[in-house]
């Protein structure tokens, strides 16, 4: 899977088994101006990411097009995964 901008030069690929998140922060509704990662599927179970998918599909609903757009910003991610939140 690949991403592309608006003018249609590829921004970048995602590897297989991989989902792309795009961190917006406080989960305010900023277009493209968050953090991109990218998260394992075997992490989707996770109790963390789990509570961060639920947070996105209330902020965000769930048909969302495009990227994921997740309401954390890429502090509090590194923190949960740094103390091993599962993240």
């Amino acid at each position: 899977m690949r991403f592309v901008d608006a003018s249609g030069d590829e921004v970048w690929k995602v590897p297989k088994g991989y989902v792309p998140m795009l961190l917006v922060g406080d989960g305010e509704d900023d277009g493209e101006q968050g953090q991109r990662v990218l998260v394992h599927v075997k992490m989707l179970r996770e109790p963390c990411i789990a509570a961060l998918l639920e947070m996105a599909a209330e902020q965000f609903g769930h048909g969302q097009r495009g990227v994921l757009r997740i309401p954390c910003d890429a502090v509090l991610l590194e923190h949960m995964m740094s103390n091993g939140l599962g993240v």
